[in-house]
């Protein structure tokens, strides 16, 4: 059945024009917001919305590990695609991330991709047998590159080489840097770390319709100086890392970046699958793994053998997210333009939009914002208006 609601203004009663959510009574000039409750059977605080997009939950589970490996948000509706690759020959970093979240008409999609390792060294005996473009332990023996020069050189030519595409626009990106290597370990101190930031967009035809992708990429460089019988011997370990890019029409692409940014702030890895990621690496280092086949014997090994360690782990883990999540959450509730409040009416919290000085809700839960000091929804209303209060 249809259910129809005649839209009043709460201060005079007068009727309400207008379409959405955002109305402004012709009466008496009150600027007002509806948001309505969420359909029955969904969990209010597992949905957020940006730019009118639902983000729902979603989790991936590793079956190699037998653990879920990592979480975030997605658009409600799209297709998610990709997942956890294990490579054991490169024992260093023996997972290979790579995800495709795209809208049901294949424009818009948000992607993450895995990341490229390389090496290089100033020692001749090593250059001799492993000339560039090789492998060395799994790692890719490339010169370091900045950021942009390993963009146009690694990264489009591997994951966009499409005909005619061009790069349009190129610049540092230091406001994603610091959100991308949060919560990362800290660099290697037994040598001299650096990173270089690009944020670029470029443009293509896909499918016979005009695209613009942004992408955004890191460069983390390592440089280790050793003694050599001829000097001083280089070594660099360097990495194109937590690439992401949005790509949609030419004319909406800008219109979800919110969206964009607010996925990319919800990605949550697991720490036990980041200690079993750990725990392969040292076997694959120490050549006790063989092959892809054993990892799943050495995570039952593990679940036997190391649930003390992991809840210890788990434990200090929890703490120390515990201050980046009020962090991130305050980060990622500017980023959509939001505010949080306390509802009674449901006993949790609500996210509002963000600019107003006063938020109602009532029991059928919907939602009221305004910034008149002398707006009270309950006068002249038949619903009851709670007066909801701001979180810190």
């Amino acid at each position: 059945m249809s259910e129809f609601v005649e839209m009043v203004c709460p201060r005079c009663g007068a009727p309400l024009h207008g379409q959405g959510e955002r109305f402004t009574c012709d009466h008496c000039g009150a600027r007002l917001l509806l948001q309505r409750s969420t359909p029955t059977g969904v969990d209010r605080k597992g949905i957020q919305t940006v730019n009118g997009v639902s983000l729902v939950p979603y989790s991936y589970h590793d079956p190699q590990a037998s653990l879920e490996a990592f979480s975030l948000l997605v658009p409600q509706g799209w297709s998610v695609s990709g997942g956890v690759e294990w490579i054991p020959s490169r024992p260093a970093a023996p997972v290979s991330i790579h995800l495709l979240l795209q809208s049901p008409d294949g424009v818009t999609a948000l992607e993450g991709f895995p990341t490229q390792y390389f090496t290089w060294t100033t020692n001749p005996m090593i250059m001799m047998t492993k000339p560039r473009g090789s492998l060395y332990f799994g790692y890719e023996v490339q010169q370091p590159l900045s950021a942009r020069d390993s963009l146009r050189q690694y990264f489009l030519p591997r994951f966009r080489n499409f005909q005619g595409l061009s790069v349009l626009e190129e610049s540092p990106a230091p406001d994603l840097l610091q959100h991308a290597l949060k919560n990362q370990p800290s660099p290697n101190q037994g040598g001299q770390y650096y990173n270089d930031t690009i944020r670029a967009r470029i443009g293509y035809t896909l499918n016979g319709k005009a695209i613009a992708e942004k992408i955004f990429v890191v460069a983390e460089v390592t440089r280790v100086v050793s003694p050599g019988l001829m000097g001083s011997v280089d070594s660099y370990f360097w990495s194109l890392g937590f690439g992401s890019s949005l790509r949609s029409s030419p004319e909406q692409v800008d219109s979800y970046e919110e969206l964009y940014r607010a996925v990319i702030a919800s990605l949550k890895v697991n720490p036990s699958w980041g200690a079993f990621v750990q725990q392969v690496s040292s076997g694959l280092v120490n050549n006790t793994i063989r092959g892809i086949q054993q990892i799943g014997e050495l995570s039952r090994q593990i679940s036997r053998n190391a649930d003390e360690m992991r809840e210890s782990s788990m434990r200090g883990w929890q703490e120390r997210s515990a201050i980046y999540d009020r962090l991130n959450e305050r980060f990622d509730q500017h980023i959509r333009g939001v505010d949080p409040y306390f509802d009674p009416n449901t006993g949790g919290s609500v996210e509002l939009p963000a600019g107003y000085t006063q938020a109602w809700s009532t029991p059928l839960g919907e939602y009221i914002v305004s910034d008149d000091p002398n707006f009270n929804p309950n006068i002249g209303s038949t619903q009851n208006w709670t007066p909801l209060e701001p979180q810190k």
